[in-house]
């Protein structure tokens, strides 16, 4: 079955039955809207993370930040603040990988209330290779990241990379 597609007001596109959602994907020219606040920080946020800037990737989050990873495996559960998003979620994702671990945000579509990234990551382990999409579920507040809910393409695949 096709979608059927319609234009956005600022002529972007919006799949049938979708159309009443307040999406801010697409400039006039039908490219990403790159300078839409909420996307700003989630690229911040890609861009510090990509180099190892931690400083950086710290002042995307605000101070009561809750990233909460689904599943059974080591990387899942609820991590409160930064310094439980960095030790308990980025620095297992790089320690369990060997520093295999690679997030290539893909895009980032903006709404009322959420952003959305959505994410390609790759890494290997011991013989296994991980290859998933993400979309990472994101609340902004005062120009910060407040939450984060990761989704998955494959959790069962995410849960049997990451365990042991």
């Amino acid at each position: 079955m096709n979608a059927a597609v319609l234009k956005t007001v600022d002529g972007g596109n919006v799949v049938r039955g979708f159309e009443s959602l307040p999406l801010r994907l697409f400039s006039q020219d039908g490219r990403m809207n790159e300078s839409d606040p909420d996307a700003q920080v989630v690229r911040r946020l890609y861009a510090a993370w990509s180099r190892g800037d931690l400083e950086n990737a710290a002042s995307c989050f605000s101070p009561e930040a809750v990233w909460t990873v689904p599943g059974r495996s080591p990387i899942a559960g609820a991590h409160k603040g930064w310094v439980a998003i960095r030790d308990g979620f980025f620095a297992r994702l790089g320690s369990i990988s060997g520093g295999t671990f690679v997030a290539e945000l893909v895009d980032v579509a903006v709404g009322q209330k959420h952003v959305v990234a959505i994410q390609h990551a790759t890494a290997a382990r011991e013989g296994r290779r991980l290859d998933i999409t993400a979309c990472q579920l994101m609340r902004i507040e005062g120009g910060t990241i407040a939450r984060v809910h990761s989704h998955y393409s494959d959790q069962e695949a995410l849960d049997a990379f990451w365990s042991n």
